[in-house]
């Protein structure tokens, strides 16, 4: 397939353009128009990281309305929430109206130091860094249970990953359970934190969902990275080496807890044990380079396996597995946000084959099908909603990887 970049960019132009929202002083990109028409915190991460490509100066609002509107009081202050109703609307299921009481995977300063890369853009970085910081703070004051710089979840929601077989044992669902069933499962959890409490110990002590995922917490050490990054270009030594000393803590700590046998894991904290259902999760964790460079390679050469191996990757579910449904939310997808952390994986322990080939097949897919929002793997059709914005992410592993692909 041949690289077209100007066509490439002016398609993704005009969806973001589309999904551009203007708000309060703010600009952000909703992820899709009617059905997800509110701000969330990895989107506007990931639209960062394309709009670099295109708009550099909405790259950077997007990251500015993203980290405008921290909780500032109670438990959680510090707290990126995971939504921002802008325009209100949070109160049935959050109880609060103006944002959710969870959060999302941390992604805000490595999408600050890949539109820096092209836009510097050192006021803007000033403006966000304390929230990032503070963000980062609130993870290790109360998230992590065990003080050894893991963190934990207390939503599916939190993951990303909201309907992923790998929460069904910890959400307490049946083995193969029905869309309606996970779904009231988690609407009735998002209840359960807005009554009770969203400290996970509690969580842990009354038996609810309560883990530490190998891929959100690879993401979180390569947030780390790129923010001992963001303090050293604002000039504040200490902050960078304290953050730093904190990347290393928790990388040594994922290789203590969280590879077993040669391959990253998630645990369940309430119940103590080792979650058994596999998923894409473990290619994620290639992204935040806690892995070996044997591991790393091991890993990879795992997704030329045959249950990775379908006519369109990467699925976030092996095929061969009995929850897999490439046509159900999250149950073996493919999503071109996890697309792009491999492929970013790769690339860091240079993969550039492997990566190359995974950025043009996921390029095939979205020129096949369109800006779905994800796909099923053995078909290409693509499912839920449309135009999706960060699908676009294709057009940032096509123009990183061009120097490779000629």
């Amino acid at each position: 397939m041949a690289w077209n970049a100007e066509r490439w960019r002016d398609e993704v132009a005009a969806l973001f353009t589309l999904n551009r929202v203007e708000v309060d002083g703010y600009r952000y990109t909703r992820p899709a128009p009617s059905t997800y028409e509110h701000q969330w915190l990895w989107d506007s991460c990931f639209h960062a990281i394309i709009l670099r490509h295109i708009d550099p100066e909405m790259a950077w609002d997007e990251l500015r309305a993203i980290s405008a509107r921290p909780l500032v009081s109670g438990s959680d202050a510090g707290m990126l929430p995971h939504m921002q109703y802008w325009r209100g609307g949070g109160e049935g299921l959050w109880g609060v109206d103006s944002h959710s009481i969870i959060t999302q995977p941390p992604l805000i300063a490595i999408a600050a130091q890949l539109v820096w890369q092209i836009a510097p853009d050192e006021q803007v970085l000033r403006t966000i860094y304390p929230t990032v910081a503070a963000f980062h703070t609130w993870f290790a004051r109360r998230r992590d249970v065990e003080g050894d710089g893991l963190v934990c979840l207390i939503h599916p929601w939190e993951s990303g990953w909201d309907a992923s077989p790998r929460w069904d044992a910890p959400m307490g669902l049946s083995v193969l359970p029905s869309d309606d069933e996970a779904r009231s499962a988690r609407l009735a959890l998002a209840a359960t934190l807005q009554e009770r409490d969203t400290d996970p110990r509690t969580a842990r002590a009354e038996g609810r969902f309560c883990v530490i995922p190998a891929d959100f917490n690879a993401v979180r050490i390569a947030d780390l990275d790129a923010l001992t990054w963001m303090a050293g270009q604002i000039g504040s030594s200490a902050d960078a080496a304290r953050w730093a000393a904190e990347a290393r803590m928790s990388r040594d700590a994922f290789r203590r807890r969280l590879i077993r046998d040669g391959l990253p894991v998630d645990l369940d904290v309430t119940r103590g044990e080792v979650l058994a259902v596999e998923t894409a999760g473990q290619f994620v964790t290639l992204f935040g380079g806690v892995l070996e460079q044997s591991e790393a390679e091991a890993i990879a050469a795992r997704l030329e396996h045959v249950e990775w191996s379908p006519r369109w990757r990467v699925p976030t579910s092996p095929v061969n597995q009995p929850q897999y449904a490439g046509d159900r939310y999250w149950r073996g997808n493919v999503w071109v946000n996890v697309n792009w952390m491999i492929w970013a994986g790769l690339r860091r322990y240079g993969l550039i084959e492997q990566a190359d080939a995974l950025a043009l097949q996921t390029a095939e897919l979205v020129e096949t099908e369109g800006w779905h929002e994800y796909f099923d793997p053995m078909t290409g059709a693509g499912h839920g909603s449309h135009p999706h914005s960060w699908t676009a992410l294709v057009l940032d592993m096509l123009a990183v990887s061009a120097g490779s692909l000629g």
